[in-house]
């Protein structure tokens, strides 16, 4: 029976991936740090190991014995850089240091984001093979994240998956545009263009990890293109496709609502002085405006369906279905 650490346990992608492997009857232990609040893990089976991502003991102690370590633990929003650094770059350090102080080093996959390679260029979706051109601080942060990975990439199997937007259950971002239309019928888009996106439902990531951790390949020391995997839907979609999309989920009106650019920038601003004066960073701030108004977040991922043999299980339109059922069940539609 395969055996694996998950980090960020309890978060949208690390509480899915838990349930995912043990329906696979994995061994799982999951790295929390509040076991209170981890506590809807212990009915899945999961064996709970408290610690964080700047206590190498902790982390050493979590893995050890285990096949895989999937480490997704990390930072979307910060007040700074300093905040980035800290828990993207140090914290996938240590955890791969941790993994190669193993006697048996795990394969570590690490859960990186399209925002490392940059934004897709107008007429084409970004390869892994593209040179890599983040705008934002938070992607800058990803790709120091691989790249400390991949300078012990001489002593742990490594292997690298850059997910687009990510929706499905317990994913609190997205809940936002379902709230927005159901309330007004409305999903604000950035600019008067075509803005094309990629988007991967969690299951479909989460099956992509394990196969990408089973039989993907490995960062090489002089080489970690050939490690990196995309994963996505069935099909590309634009900004105001996706509003659409939440709309028929909830069978209700919903119009998408071009505003300029200037708008959002606006609005970025007033969120980030209140974010900085509350000391806790908004949704929208400007690290995600810069994101918002790039030429698009298009990604090609024919690497991982023809070496993995990977496949989206359900459509679009299925899974957005099943996301709004999983908000209204929960309360929080």
């Amino acid at each position: 029976m395969p055996s694996a650490l998950v980090t960020g346990a309890t978060g949208f992608v690390g509480s899915n991936l838990v349930a995912n492997l043990r329906q696979r009857n994995w061994e799982v232990g999951g790295l929390v740090r509040d076991v209170p609040r981890a506590a809807a893990l212990e009915p899945l089976g999961a064996t709970l190991h408290l610690g964080t991502l700047g206590n190498a003991e902790s982390l050493e102690q979590a893995m050890a014995g285990v096949d895989y370590v999937f480490h997704v633990a990390g930072r979307v929003r910060a007040l700074n850089d300093r905040q980035f650094t800290a828990d993207n770059v140090v914290g996938t350090r240590n955890v791969v240091e941790a993994a190669a102080a193993q006697t048996e080093p795990p394969v570590v996959v690490l859960v990186s984001s399209l925002a490392a390679g940059g934004p897709s260029k107008p007429g084409g979706p970004r390869c892994e093979s593209d040179n890599d051109q983040p705008i934002s601080a938070y992607g800058h942060s990803k790709l120091a994240a691989e790249r400390a990975a991949a300078e012990l990439a001489d002593k742990v199997p490594i292997s690298i998956v850059r997910p687009p937007i990510i929706f499905g259950p317990a994913d609190k971002a997205s809940l936002a545009i379902f709230r927005g239309i159901q309330l007004l019928h409305l999903h604000p888009v950035p600019g008067f263009r075509r803005f094309p996106i990629s988007l991967v439902h969690v299951a479909d990531l989460c099956d992509a990890m394990i196969r990408i951790a089973e039989r993907g390949k490995r960062v090489a020391p002089t080489n970690s293109t050939d490690a990196i995997y995309h994963v996505a839907a069935e099909r590309t979609i634009t900004y105001s496709e996706l509003g659409k999309l939440a709309a028929q989920s909830l069978d209700c009106a919903g119009i998408a609502l071009p505003l300029p650019k200037a708008f959002f920038w606006l609005v970025g601003g007033v969120m980030e002085t209140l974010g900085q004066i509350r000391r806790q960073p908004g949704v929208l701030n400007f690290d995600k405006v810069r994101e918002a108004v790039a030429t698009g977040w298009e990604c090609n991922d024919e690497k991982i369906r023809r070496e993995l043999d990977y496949q989206p299980a359900a459509t679009l339109e299925e899974r957005f279905a099943e996301t709004a059922t999983w908000y209204r069940e929960q309360g929080w539609l």
